[in-house]
């Protein structure tokens, strides 16, 4: 049975958490009976691959804002799909609300995924009090944001919502690398602070820990990319670290590493960490955004300070010196992680938000 249309806009198919957030919620949706579209602005990317079945994508080509062109193919689309819900991600929601002037019959929602939430006094973007005139209902990817868009909007505080990401693994049973090996899933860009994993690193090599840890994400910050590359050249950390850059598929990197490890210095809810929790991997991070909320207990991982390499050094020790325990960590993670950020989780939040049975 049909229960209506639902559509999304994002920008790419690249392989960050915006976009498998895009790609989970297209999937989920598809599953409870729904149409659902997924319609991608600017470029697709390694998420391609793994489309839900069931979901129909529609590539606009996008090369700038005023490309006129490509909002007539957005607006071509929505007519024919003509969706009960429009879920805009991101800086998508330009050109949603464009539409939603246009057209004006569906829900608008925008899921703001702002991982600098830690720096919202300096980017207060003050844009979206003209634009949510039109936005219908406001999707949070942490608390900090739903304080600050709630307060900004305190005549209709209901209609903005902490919703949790939720990840979506498939993963077949593999071995472990034989050398212990740390992953770092994330993108490379300064919020994700690459440096101060390698400061860790190094601080782990001069003690004679032999380990290794992949760096994989996308290079979204060329200019990043490169001054942490040549970082690990300049502490001669070759052996210790290996730039695997963007992936199609996580599952194995995940499935064959020891530990999960993020050095952000600042965060919403990052996807990687309930990934890292899905893959059962003993984990530690940085306190930003709402890792606290993910690793909340002592024995569930280790959580530190950001911009602090000798306490990132000491937690990533901690494993390497008791694999066995740490190991009980990953497995308590991963049980906490279905429960409290699985895909009922997330789809029961958003009933209560658009308040109607999805």
């Amino acid at each position: 049975m049909n229960k209506g249309s639902f559509l999304q806009i994002v920008d790419t198919l690249s392989m960050g958490g915006t976009e498998r957030m895009s790609v989970n919620i297209s999937g989920v949706l598809a599953e409870r009976g729904w149409e659902s579209h997924l319609v991608v602005s600017r470029k697709s990317g390694g998420l391609e691959t793994f489309i839900p079945n069931g979901v129909t994508v529609h590539y606009l080509n996008k090369k700038t804002f005023y490309d006129v062109f490509a909002f007539w193919n957005l607006l071509k689309i929505t007519r024919r799909v003509n969706p009960n819900i429009v879920h805009a991600h991101s800086t998508s929601v330009f050109w949603a609300v464009l539409l939603k002037m246009v057209l004006g019959k569906f829900v608008l929602v925008w899921h703001d995924h702002f991982g600098l939430s830690d720096q919202l006094r300096i980017y207060p973007r003050k844009e979206m009090i003209l634009l949510s005139k039109w936005i219908s209902k406001i999707v949070v990817v942490n608390h900090k944001l739903e304080s600050f868009w709630k307060m900004t909007f305190s005549y209709r505080e209901n209609d903005v919502q902490y919703i949790p990401n939720f990840p979506w693994l498939v993963l077949n049973p593999e071995g472990k690398f034989e050398k212990f090996t740390f992953l770092n899933l994330a993108n490379f860009r300064p919020q994700k602070d690459q440096l101060n994993l390698l400061e860790a690193i190094y601080l782990l090599k001069s003690e004679g820990l032999n380990f290794r840890t992949l760096l994989v994400g996308e290079w979204v910050d060329p200019e990043w990319g490169t001054m942490v590359r040549k970082k690990a050249e300049e502490l001669d950390l070759g052996d210790f670290v290996e730039f695997v850059g963007p992936v199609n598929d996580i599952s194995a990197y995940l499935q064959k590493s020891h530990a999960g490890v993020l050095s952000s210095e600042s965060e919403g809810l990052p996807v990687a960490l309930l990934e890292y929790g899905l893959a059962a991997l003993p984990v530690v991070t940085t306190n930003v955004g709402d890792c606290e909320k993910v690793i909340c207990r002592e024995n569930l991982g280790i959580i530190v300070p950001k911009s602090s390499p000798k306490e990132l050094a000491e937690g990533m020790k901690k494993f390497l010196l008791d694999y066995h325990k740490s190991k009980e960590l990953g497995e308590n993670l991963k049980t906490f992680v279905e429960m409290e950020f699985g895909k009922e989780k997330f789809l029961q939040k958003y009933e209560e938000l658009l308040g109607q049975k999805i």
